[in-house]
């Protein structure tokens, strides 16, 4: 089966099966260290968020596949009431009746047993999981060289891609005099990664070998790790994008600010007003060409996400890329939706977030009483919901995803007198800077 990363909007027929991949592209199961594996559980119950947002990106005629667990209520009837508030908000989408209920931990089985009926199977990203569903012995592979950081810190000067001074070594190496050295040139303003998950799992700050060396510790000796320059956050912006990468051209398909809570991503601020300067777009596109050389290209379209930073003066410090994601991104469904809104100015943004299982249904008559609508102080977009979540003192709850469009001071205090100040924590959070209010 054709099988990808495909890029939205196909004119052909999609199975969307959307799983959670990215650990095993580059670990074993059976090797994952006990962080790995943590890790790499938390993502399988945030993945299913971005399930529910496929069907917002469906069409008729496409198919779309979730865990076993939301044929249950009563997520069984918030998927329903999710159908109709993507139609509420003009979008034309399968039906009930084209979603598909997969195990969580045996997600792919199905489309083995069951070949779908579709001209292609849309994925989160190339993977060990899902190899065994594609005609293409090299596409993980290929895979997996454009998804390392690694090879990125390693290829960048000879394709002439603007990266922080990186320096890659085995983790056996992390207290060697080079790994010293780099440290002391850049003032213990260093961080340290490992290729794993996203959202900033598997990379922290470091200020001496020895902290890098205690958080490598379950690590095995020859995993690859990356040092890189640490650039401040008051002179520098973390942004992102998604690029669209066929056959003959690569093009930019939305502008994201990247948004932080503790340390960890939580959504994007999406907006027309976050113009790019030439240098910048071209140093992108730079990017996207060189992951279409190393094979990483399809007739119909991949997505590729790139996360860089941009300086506060753009005629000193342009850009400096950080990673390639080329797979699905996190901003990639919530940036389409926004598009489809007509919302790009003054934009909106996107957050994941938590409210706890006995007050889901208030949220859902919280998010439908104040459905996108420009007039309005502040409005929401639904993009979708996990049955898994985490547990806060005793309190189980639900990871929900939505859009938040104008006034966030107006929202957070419809929000608070609406849901309670426990309620929806992280999007209350959200200030943006002054020059994007």
């Amino acid at each position: 089966m054709k099988l990808a990363s495909y890029a939205l909007s196909q004119p052909g027929s999609v199975q969307f099966a959307i799983c959670a991949d990215e650990c095993l592209l580059h670990f074993k199961e059976d090797q994952l260290t006990p962080k790995q594996r943590a890790d790499h559980e938390s993502n399988k119950d945030l993945i299913a968020f971005l399930q529910v947002a496929s069907i917002a990106m469906s069409k008729p005629g496409d198919r779309v596949a979730l865990y076993d667990r939301f044929a249950e209520e009563p997520w069984k009837s918030a998927l329903h009431r999710y159908l109709a508030l993507y139609a509420k908000l003009g979008q034309t989408t399968v039906g009930f009746e084209d979603l598909q209920f997969h195990p969580r931990d045996d997600f792919y089985r199905p489309l083995v047993d069951t070949p779908p009926p579709t001209d292609l199977v849309s994925v989160f990203l190339l993977s060990g999981t899902n190899e065994h569903l594609r005609a293409d012995p090299e596409a993980a592979e290929v895979s997996r060289l454009v998804n390392s950081k690694m090879n990125l810190a390693r290829d960048a000067r000879q394709f002439g891609i603007p990266v922080p001074e990186s320096l890659v070594l085995a983790r056996r190496d992390i207290e060697s005099d080079e790994a010293k050295a780099f440290l002391a040139r850049h003032g213990q303003h260093v961080m340290l990664k490992v290729m794993g998950l996203s959202g900033s799992r598997n990379v922290t700050a470091i200020h001496s070998v020895e902290e890098g060396a205690a958080y490598l510790a379950e690590y095995q000796q020859d995993v690859d790790i990356l040092l890189q320059q640490r650039l401040p956050d008051r002179a520098f912006t973390e942004m992102t994008v998604d690029l669209r990468i066929d056959s003959d051209h690569v093009e930019i398909t939305n502008v994201r600010q990247i948004l932080f809570l503790n340390g960890l991503w939580i959504g994007n601020f999406i907006s027309d007003t976050l113009a790019l300067t030439a240098a910048q777009q071209s140093a992108l596109l730079k990017v996207g060409e060189y992951v279409r050389s190393k094979g990483y290209v399809a007739p119909e379209g991949l997505n590729c996400g790139i996360d860089f930073f941009i300086g506060d003066d753009p005629a000193k410090d342009p850009i400096f890329i950080i990673e390639i994601n080329a797979r699905w991104t996190g901003g990639l469904m919530p940036a389409e939706m926004v598009r489809r809104l007509g919302a790009g100015s003054p934009g909106a943004v996107a957050v994941v977030d938590t409210v706890s299982v006995s007050r889901f249904a208030d949220y859902l008559a919280f998010l439908e009483g104040h459905l996108y609508d420009r007039e309005r102080p502040f409005s929401m977009a639904p993009m979708g919901f996990s049955p898994y979540g985490p547990v806060v003192d005793s309190d189980q709850r639900v990871y929900v995803w939505h859009l938040v469009f104008g006034d966030l001071v107006a929202f957070r205090k419809a929000k608070d007198a609406a849901l309670g100040l426990e309620q929806l924590a992280a999007t209350a959070s959200v200030v943006l800077p002054s020059y994007l209010q």
